[in-house]
């Protein structure tokens, strides 16, 4: 788990664009990464230029170790803590996100950031309802999980249709972004968006072509400040529910 330059950038403007701050959480204990090559590192050295114009690279990186606290802090969160099952990385917090939650961890966060986490927790659902207990209501999840061409890294490849289908339909989150990332270097200006399901009523589709190599799926879902009164427990594929309804409401026509 680390944050290259091209991650780095989409947080950079996720966390700007959107105003975030206040208590942050990233899963795991992210290793920085920052600059690469070519195209990536002169997106990075442009997004800082334009949002830090004072800082430097350097300034976001840790003196002493090789994780990303400074990185976050310069952004502008006041409190950064990692969370990890082990204390081999020495995470601040240590907790199996798949495990029953303590209280005082219960509406303690703005933002959460898995930087590659839950693809790596076999219990993913009990997972992701953690992350929604441990948010602040108003707070964001980030995600920047592995999506295609990542056989065997972990249990899972995340896709859309969970940012769509659970974190929007099932939770009532507002969806702040989701795009396909290439991580490619090379690829860095290469981003693509999907359609929603929940509007379209078919399964995302890609709304450009996506280059060759691994891609991340880069979103960010905001928590609804009051629980929905139909919120529900059960999650299903939108356009199955989609052609569910269709299926009734011909059934009713019929009869």
């Amino acid at each position: 788990m680390a944050i290259p330059d091209t991650l780095a950038v989409r947080l950079m403007n996720v966390v700007g664009d959107h105003e975030l701050g206040g208590d942050f959480l990233m899963l795991g204990r992210q290793r920085w990464v920052g600059s690469r090559r070519k195209r990536s590192a002169r997106l990075f050295q442009d997004t800082i230029k334009a949002r830090f114009p004072d800082l430097s690279e350097e300034d976001f990186a840790s003196p002493d170790n090789k994780y990303s606290e400074t990185f976050f802090e310069r952004l502008g969160f006041d409190q950064v803590d990692s969370m990890d099952v082990s204390d081999f990385e020495n995470a601040s917090i240590v907790q199996d996100l798949a495990g029953k939650l303590p209280k005082k961890l219960r509406g303690r966060f703005d933002v959460i950031y898995d930087g590659g986490t839950c693809e790596h927790v076999f219990d993913l659902p009990t997972a992701y309802r953690n992350i929604d207990r441990m948010l602040k209501p108003g707070g964001v999840l980030i995600g920047h999980s592995p999506c295609n061409n990542w056989i065997n890294h972990g249990f899972y490849q995340i896709t859309p249709e969970m940012v769509y289908g659970f974190w929007e339909k099932t939770l009532g989150y507002e969806v702040l972004e989701c795009e396909l990332q290439p991580l490619l270097p090379m690829f860095a200006h290469r981003s693509v968006g999907t359609t929603n399901p929940n509007e379209t009523g078919v399964r995302p589709r890609l709304l450009g072509k996506l280059p060759d190599g691994p891609v991340i799926l880069s979103y960010a879902v905001r928590k609804p400040l009051q629980k929905r009164a139909d919120k529900g427990t059960k999650v299903y594929q939108t356009d199955y529910q989609a052609r569910w309804t269709e299926g009734e409401e011909q059934q009713a026509v019929a009869v």
